[in-house]
């Protein structure tokens, strides 16, 4: 997806996020917020190159996005240096360092049900990371 296309899509459901924040009255609300969702989930799929679908789709979507944003702050395991959450890509038994399948795999996998797990596992850590952070703040 493209720079310009991601951010039309992102300033839509900005606009529809501040219609929901002022009257509800004379607007189709399951309207907007089906069109929010899929507009969000075209946002959070970015890089993913497996196939989502299903009621859980968004799910999903947000789970890649949020391991993306999970791997700016803390990181992998390998010493690869400046990973950008944001040019990793996921293929079927592949994480991948940039867009292509054909670049550096971080990770590998014998299907996509095992890295779905893995995604959803690293994002459960980087959770429990961020709640003992917080606790020893306050």
């Amino acid at each position: 997806m493209e720079k310009k296309q991601a951010e039309k899509l992102q300033k839509r459901v900005d606009e529809i996020n501040q219609i929901f924040k002022g009257s509800w009255e004379n607007i189709d609300s399951s309207a907007l917020l089906t069109e929010r969702a899929e507009k969000e989930f075209l946002l959070n799929k970015v890089g993913v190159n497996i196939r989502l679908t299903g009621n859980n789709k968004y799910y999903w979507g947000y789970q890649f996005k949020k391991f993306r944003s999970n791997i700016d702050l803390y990181g992998s395991n390998y010493g690869y240096e400046g990973i950008e959450g944001n040019k990793i890509s996921f293929h079927k038994y592949s994480i991948n360092q940039d867009y292509s399948q054909y670049s550096n795999d971080l990770w590998r996998f014998d299907s996509v049900e095992e890295m779905k797990g893995f995604v959803k596992g690293y994002n459960v850590m980087c959770e429990i990371l961020e709640n003992k952070k917080n606790k020893k703040v306050s």
